[in-house]
């Protein structure tokens, strides 16, 4: 009887006991449930809905680029990309070889690039890019077993003509961490929408237009809320935003004379340049080598990369704005405009060429007794090595300045180099040595410590064809907006005239048409039947090099000047026949005589001719 009572006493312990235990179980669910729904509630539902749905960036297209007709230069195709959400793909073995397998990579290369930055948890990465569609449909068959792999539609940049416009156009590539934080600070001082904002994975302007335009080129990207399952997969798209395209850039380049220049320069090493000297307008430019801006679009390869910056010719480098170089005799015309406003000589100022000058400096040949007409028209070095003497090189140096050389145009691409005038206080500050009368004689026929870009010696020749009138040089002529309608108009800007007579300009202008078409001249290539051409010549000293750089300006037609030109072709030899031949296939299209052949795109190569 004893023994039955202690048997329920403790049967009922233990039932209090177990009451109790449910009792404080009880309340910590309710505890943990309120912690949850309450305190975490907001941040619980975010992550679930970071579960369930998904939203992706629709990445507006670039703005195209195209001339002055508009014919197409740059625009954008789509493309098929393989996103992944590394949280879904990362622990599964199994399914990561079967994706590399399928893309054509390696494990490693697969992890780091899962390992790129994302704007939050669960947000897909690109890991590949222009997938061919036989890929796609890979992808697609297996898409049970390779949870969190997708396929989207992107935009791909693409340049038609492939090396045609490299320099001009430039390139584009993956922005860094350092850029997105540059344009994210430059677009935010404009005041504009976050959905414009840059994020890792995506393309700016690296080079030429698509950096210097790349605000103007880059899109507002839209969205897409989507719902996935569990593997996820797309299940049905909740919200979908259009993104808008990037503004339209319409050049001041005409793809005829870009076709001819780039046709002309093949196997050269160099650059030309055609202006309009009554705007300023960019009609061509062209800088050999060049490449093919296509390559860059993709991930470039460390194969392919190494090739381009280990090529000691610099084709990345836009030779018509950013190598300097002595003028050599196409600096003459600039000599002889300082030497006739200044008063130390007239057009009736005649000398004896012996073949040898001041300081024994040689004359290519031995010209006889000429005057300032004939030393322009057949290049003789003794009769400006005089004008260098008289002088002096501060006046000259002023003149030279005054014709734009020695600072940058200011044209609308980004790199441009300033060249150098040099002074007695330039060699003073650059080398605490003072200046030499004998270094003056050398500046005036343009060798010795002056240099020069292609696109100031074009300048130069535009602003003699227009009497001393000089604008600035620009490429974008218009910007239009995704609607087709303007949205900005260029305005040509004229800049400070060079101090010169019309009566200077006259004689210089006439010693330069008798270049082309006088006995003895040096610029008889150019003379085209019907067009008054005027033209200048120049063989500049590359030591230690044997074979000088062939130079030549010119402009035409004289009465109303529509198109000026320089052009350089390294270690090209004489002017005459090194230079000169390239400006005749450049004029020869803008005024009919000939029709452009098309070039075929380059898109295989890494690295132009």
């Amino acid at each position: 009887m004893l023994a039955s009572t202690e048997d329920k006493i403790l049967q009922r312990s233990r039932m209090k006991m177990l009451a109790i235990f449910c009792i404080v179980v009880f309340f910590v669910l309710l505890a943990r449930l309120w912690y949850l729904q309450i305190v975490k509630g907001s941040e619980m539902l975010a992550l679930s809905e970071m579960n369930r749905t998904r939203l992706i960036r629709v990445r507006a297209p670039r703005g195209m680029i195209v001339d002055r007709n508009g014919r197409i230069l740059a625009t954008s195709r789509p493309q098929f990309v393989v996103m992944v959400v590394p949280e879904l793909l990362q622990s599964n073995a199994q399914a990561r070889k079967v994706l590399c397998r399928i893309l054509g990579i390696s494990s490693l290369e697969l992890s780091q690039l899962m390992k790129r930055e994302r704007p939050a948890a669960y947000a897909p990465v690109r890991v590949a890019v222009d997938v061919p569609l036989d890929t796609v449909t890979k992808l697609i068959e297996r898409r049970p077993i390779l949870p969190g792999v997708s396929v989207e539609q992107d935009q791909l940049r693409t340049y038609p003509d492939g090396a045609l416009c490299s320099h001009i156009l430039g390139y584009i590539g993956e922005v860094d961490k350092e850029q997105i934080d540059k344009l994210n600070q430059e677009l935010e001082e404009l005041h504009q929408k976050d959905e414009r904002r840059y994020a890792a994975g995506d393309y700016a302007g690296k080079s030429g237009l698509e950096r210097q335009y790349e605000l103007m080129l880059h899109g507002t990207d839209g969205g897409m809320e989507i719902e996935v399952d569990a593997l996820g997969r797309t299940r049905r798209v909740l919200q979908y935003i259009e993104p808008v395209p990037g503004n339209t850039l319409k050049l001041t380049i005409d793809k005829d004379l870009q076709i001819a220049a780039y046709r002309a320069m093949q196997g050269k090493t160099g650059a030309a340049v055609a202006i309009n000297p009554q705007t300023g307008e960019v009609l061509a430019m062209v800088s050999k080598p060049d490449f093919d801006p296509n390559i860059f679009v993709q991930k470039l390869n460390k194969e392919d990369w190494m090739r381009i910056v280990t090529n000691r010719s610099n084709p990345l480098q836009n030779r018509a704005i950013s190598n300097k170089y002595p003028p050599g005799s196409t600096f003459k015309p600039i000599t002889a405009v300082a030497a006739l406003e200044s008063g130390v000589a007239s057009t009736d100022t005649t000398l004896v060429c012996t073949g040898i000058g001041l300081y024994k400096r040689r004359c290519w040949k031995v010209h006889g007794r000429v005057d300032m007409t004939k030393a322009i028209a057949q290049s003789c070095d003794v009769y400006f090595y005089e004008m260098g003497r008289r002088l002096g090189i501060n006046r000259l140096a002023q003149m030279a300045r005054a014709f734009g050389l020695g600072n940058i145009t200011g044209i609308d691409l980004p790199f441009e180099k300033k060249g150098t005038v040099p002074d007695e206080k330039w060699k003073m500050e650059r080398f605490n040595e003072k200046w030499w009368p004998g270094e003056t004689v050398i500046c005036a026929i343009g060798q010795g410590y002056i240099q020069a870009t292609p696109i100031q010696m074009a300048s130069a020749a535009a602003t003699v064809a227009n009497w001393g009138k000089r604008f600035q040089p620009y490429i974008v002529k218009e910007v239009l907006n995704p609607n087709g309608k303007l949205a900005n108009a260029s305005i040509p800007k004229q800049l400070t005239p060079v101090p010169a007579s019309q009566k200077v300009f006259e004689a210089v202008r006439f010693g330069m048409r008798q270049a082309v078409i006088g006995h003895g001249g040096t610029g008889r290539v150019v003379d085209i039947p019907g067009i008054t051409v005027a033209g200048k010549t120049g063989s500049a000293e590359d030591p230690p090099r044997k074979r000088p750089h062939a130079w030549f300006i010119c402009f035409a037609p004289m009465e109303k000047p529509e198109i000026a030109i320089a052009v350089i072709s390294e270690q090209g030899g004489h002017g005459s026949t090194g230079a000169a031949p390239v400006a005749r296939a450049i004029l020869d299209v803008y005024f009919g005589k000939k029709k452009p052949k098309e070039v075929k795109p380059t898109v295989v190569n890494v690295v132009g001719d």
